[in-house]
């Protein structure tokens, strides 16, 4: 029988990222890291965290100290908001201060992300104190029409639309209104790099999701081929499948959009105003 591979999450250089146990003697583990580096670390470290589960894409002792850096106290959360967090969803937060003799709330969106600079970033959007007008709706460089504008807000759609960086070059983002925020929000688009249940999305049907239209994709499983029609979330990241054969629906949720490829290697600002 096959050893199963036991995953890890280790900080070297200030940065975590991923790696895999190779022998372990009494508490000391070997690692090798997805870069290839190899070492000893006691399990009792600080700087190793075993991957609790395959949905996992961030060490909770990551997660911990970016929260910390936003003045957000990752033990005083909720485990599942713990778990999601680490996952890389989203998550708004809602804490109250006192300014003036007056009791204030304040919120944000917060959510880890990867960055090629870092290993990883704690994206925070706080909320606006008026709503976002249509003059201050932009993000990477686009100034969204007056139609995309109402789509959002009035009715609660998201968008697909074109960013541009300094260089000119143009990607696709996802953009939604968030009014809990009063704001904004932009999401990573589907593209032909983007895998639904371990299989690769055509750039047909990541165009089709991305405008929120429905998609009927045929997935292998144990039981044979199964058609589902697929339609994507950008504000849960998360597909949402619908059996065609059955009357009463069922919505399942996906691992989420995995995008690889160069998309996520570039250095990009958001523009979001404020």
């Amino acid at each position: 029988m096959e050893k199963q591979v036991e995953r890890v999450f280790v900080k070297v250089n200030q940065v975590w990222q991923k790696g895999e146990i190779l022998s372990k003697e009494e508490s000391i583990l070997k690692i090798k890291t997805q870069g290839g580096l190899e070492f000893n670390i006691d399990e009792t470290s600080p700087y190793v965290e075993k991957m609790r589960s395959p949905a996992q894409r961030f060490a909770y002792g990551e997660a911990k100290e970016k929260l910390e850096g936003a003045y957000i106290s990752f033990d005083k959360l909720p485990e599942n908001v713990q778990d999601a967090l680490v996952k890389g969803e989203e998550y708004i937060h809602r804490s109250t201060y006192v300014n003036e003799g007056e009791l204030k709330e304040s919120v944000k969106a917060v959510q880890l992300m990867y960055s090629s600079q870092s290993g990883s970033k704690l994206d925070v959007q706080i909320k606006r104190n008026q709503p976002v007008t249509l003059a201050q709706a932009t993000a990477y460089n686009h100034q969204f029409s007056k139609e995309e504008f109402e789509a959002m807000v009035n009715d609660g759609r998201s968008i697909v639309f074109n960013g541009v960086t300094k260089d000119g070059e143009m990607f696709s983002k996802l953009a939604y209104y968030e009014p809990k925020l009063n704001d904004i929000r932009t999401k990573t688009a589907l593209s032909e790099n983007t895998y639904f249940y371990g299989q690769q999305l055509t750039k047909q049907q990541a165009d089709a999701m991305n405008k929120g239209e429905a998609v009927e994709i045929s997935i292998a499983t144990k039981k044979g081929r199964k058609t589902y029609s697929v339609t994507y979330s950008p504000k849960a990241e998360r597909f949402i499948t619908k059996s065609p054969e059955k009357a009463n629906v069922k919505d399942l949720e996906t691992k989420g959009a995995v995008v690889v490829g160069d998309e996520k290697k570039k250095k990009r600002h958001n523009v979001m105003s404020k």
